[in-house]
């Protein structure tokens, strides 16, 4: 017996298919068979029109005249072929019938086959006798004397009689179907075995491939389709295999991009259930649960912007942007673009949020540059113009005043001068347009080389300007000469006009690791601890009546922070009110080794 679905299916098929075929040659028999019976009592018929017509002709003078001598002839003939026999005129009246009484039949040249024997050498035609509820198969053939028809002679045989019995071949049928049905057996048996085996092996690999991702081997060395599938699968399966891992490393490189990504990625479905996330998303919005793909978005995050994001890019399927600000854990200023997922419907949103703090800041920033500079470029012009207006209507007759008016023009000049120079030389090092020369430059020449110059000033407000070294031996930086001696006379000369009383500005520099800390310590006026921060930015002054009155511009922290950062190094401030300020530089070390 079969053991197999697949075995069960092979037996039906060949059964069916074999089943189909006989059934097939049998009608095909059957339908053979019916045509040459019919083709021989055809011919039987003919035979007997042309004797019954060669009986009558023979017949004395006046043909077909004597009826009831026709009579007797037609049912002589008939009992002896046993047939169905008419003799008509050739008008049409019945002159004899082996049926029915002559004179009581109609007229019968309209019939068909009397039609057709006219012209040809044989008429046919099926007809139906009523009274006897039979389907009589007729042939008829004109009969000629002397040139002329004298009458018609008709044959027929019941059409009952021409189909043959199919008792025997339906005997034969059922012997061959037994026999089909035995044979089907023995070949699904055998082909069940070559085969089933082969595929529950198929089974068991795919179960494998699809559970674990392990590849079982196969081998079948036959030619057939079968073998063919095997061998395929074992293809399909190593490039399922090689697939699998190029998508997982895929997978690993999409999620390091988007793990490395400053900008936070939020994938939500149509039902605004979170599909995947990246850690600057927890970051930007203080997420602090484990696991949010999954979870409603709303419930992850408790912003109403993202949520109306989600829904505006779902109802118009267009890309859409907002701004909105979050308070925890820091306060931010956030952007989002929201943005529909391919597919019809749309499958979900993917939302991407940048950080606009730091951009929102320096816009801040610009805003109070510009007032700034037009503040602090005002106030000198404005007082170069009045110092104008007072010498054009008369001062400068007045030798006593003259003198003092134009020296603050040139004071005024000179404070505009410097002020643009700072700007200038401020916007090429943020531009990275300053080219520098960056050398080994020597700490105690530059530093010496500030205090000289400013010590007149210093000693004007009785203060003694001291450089020290920890080092024993000289100490070279990585910087640009001409930089260097920015950074260090603007932090000596700040230190000279903040320190409120007399004493001592310290200028020293001692080496850690690689890095060289030069610092300016004064004993001034200190700046306040909320100062601190926004000390370093363009135009800031803790006090700005006292700052314009020593004449600052304002720029030169500033200017130390971005030459120090150009030079690859950092400027720290450390200052208490009352007490004094310390400002420190760090810069790279040379490698210059000197005694």
């Amino acid at each position: 017996m079969v053991r197999s679905l697949i075995g069960t299916y092979i037996l039906l098929l060949v059964v069916s298919l074999s089943f189909i075929t006989l059934l097939a040659m049998t009608w095909a028999a059957s339908v053979e068979q019916q045509r040459a019976v019919r083709r021989e009592r055809i011919h039987n018929l003919e035979t007997v029109v042309e004797m019954v017509k060669a009986g009558v002709l023979t017949e004395e003078d006046p043909p077909l005249q004597e009826e009831d001598h026709l009579q007797n002839s037609v049912r002589r003939y008939a009992a002896e072929t046993g047939v169905y026999i008419t003799i008509i005129s050739d008008g049409g009246r019945v002159l004899a019938d082996s049926l029915y009484p002559p004179r009581r039949m109609e007229n019968q040249r309209d019939l068909s086959e009397f039609r057709n024997a006219d012209t040809r050498t044989f008429g046919y035609a099926e007809r139906l006798l009523i009274d006897k509820d039979v389907t009589m198969l007729m042939v008829a053939q004109r009969v000629v004397h002397e040139g002329q028809t004298v009458g018609f002679v008709r044959a027929g045989l019941p059409k009952d009689q021409l189909a043959s019995s199919t008792g025997t071949v339906a005997v034969v049928l059922g012997i061959i179907a037994f026999g089909t049905i035995v044979a089907g057996l023995f070949l699904t048996r055998a082909v069940e075995t070559r085969t089933v085996d082969p595929v529950v092996e198929l089974i068991d690999a795919c179960d494998t491939l699809a559970e674990s991702g392990d590849r079982k081997h196969l081998w079948n060395s036959s030619k057939d389709e079968l073998g063919q599938l095997v061998r395929r699968f074992q293809a399909m399966a190593i490039a399922v295999s090689d697939r699998e891992k190029a998508l997982r490393d895929q997978a690993n490189r999409i999620e390091t991009v988007l793990g490395s990504m400053v900008e936070g990625v939020l994938a939500v479905s149509a039902d605004r259930v979170v599909l995947l996330a990246n850690h600057a998303v927890r970051r930007l919005l203080g997420i602090r649960v484990e696991k949010i793909e999954g979870r409603p978005l709303i419930e992850i995050t408790r912003i109403r912007a993202l949520d109306q994001s989600v829904q505006q890019a779902l109802t118009t399927g267009e890309p859409c942007s907002t701004e909105f600000e979050v308070t925890s854990p820091f306060r931010r200023v956030l952007n989002i673009h929201a943005n529909c997922l391919p597919g019809d419907p749309c499958p979900g949103v993917v939302l991407v949020l940048h950080d606009m703090t730091e951009l929102r800041r320096l816009e801040n920033l610009r805003r109070e540059f510009v007032a700034n500079v037009s503040h602090e470029l005002k106030t000198p012009l404005a007082a170069i113009r009045a110092y104008a207006e007072t010498l054009a209507m008369g001062a400068v007759n007045d030798a006593e005043n003259r003198d003092y008016f134009l020296g603050q023009i040139t004071d005024q000049s000179d404070r505009l001068h410097d002020l643009i120079m700072d700007m200038l030389q401020l916007a090429r090092v943020e531009a990275g347009q300053e080219v520098f020369d960056i050398t080994d430059v020597n700490l105690a020449d530059i530093a010496q080389w500030s205090v000289d110059s400013l010590r007149d000033k210093a000693a004007a407000k009785q203060i003694r300007l001291v450089v020290e070294s920890a080092e024993d031996d000289e100490v070279y930086v990585r910087a640009d000469e001409e930089g260097l001696r920015t950074i260090v006379g603007n932090l000596v000369d700040n230190a000279v006009k903040y320190s409120g009383k007399p004493g001592d500005v310290l200028v020293r520099w001692k080496t850690e690791g690689d890095q060289v800390a030069f610092s300016v310590e004064d004993h001034g006026i200190g700046i306040p601890q909320d100062a601190q921060d926004r000390i370093f930015e363009r135009f800031f002054r803790v006090d700005k009546a006292r700052s314009r009155e020593m004449g600052g511009t304002g720029l030169g922290l500033s200017i130390v922070k971005h030459l120090a950062s150009s030079f690859g190094g950092s400027v720290e401030l450390d200052s208490e009110l009352e007490v004094g300020s310390v400002f420190t530089v760090r810069l790279k070390r040379s490698r210059v080794l000197t005694n």
